[in-house]
This record gives structure tokens, sequence and C-alpha cells, in this order.
């Protein structure tokens, strides 16, 4: 496989299985976000008394998410 001059460690033709997943969270991050924060936002301007499950499952996944990204972003600075 041909690697990328200026990063040897990023190939210039990654699989199908990785350029798929890579477009899937690229797509799907950023909406699940804004859902995530309309809701949120609902919530407190209608004073409404949101249901643990969902408050536990936005934080983690934003929480996750933004981790997840950190972390790829400092691994890339390496």
């Amino acid at each position: 496989m041909a690697e990328n001059p200026t990063n040897p460690t990023n190939s210039i033709n990654p699989p199908l299985v990785q350029v798929f997943t890579t477009f899937l969270r690229a797509a799907t991050r950023p909406a699940v976000t804004v859902i995530f924060a309309a809701v949120i936002a609902q919530v407190v301007v209608q004073k409404i008394d949101p249901p643990q499950w969902f408050l536990v499952l936005a934080s983690g996944c934003i929480t996750w998410w933004f981790a997840d990204r950190t972390a790829q972003h400092v691994k890339g600075k390496e």
C-alpha cells in the first residue's frame, strides 16, 4: 500500500471499511450533538422535567465524542 509522504502513518488508499466508518462518524456526530443540544435547550427554556436516562445518554455521548476528538487530535500531533 502506498504511503503519504507528508505523514507516513496515513495511507493514500485506505480500506473501504475505514472510509465508510470515517464518513459515518463525521456525518452523525454533528447531527446527534445538535439534536441533543436542541432538546436540552428546550428543556431548560420551557422548564420541562427531562427523563434521567436522556440526560445521562446526552452527557455521556457528548463527553465521549469530545474526548475521542481530543485524543485523535493529540495522537495526530505526535
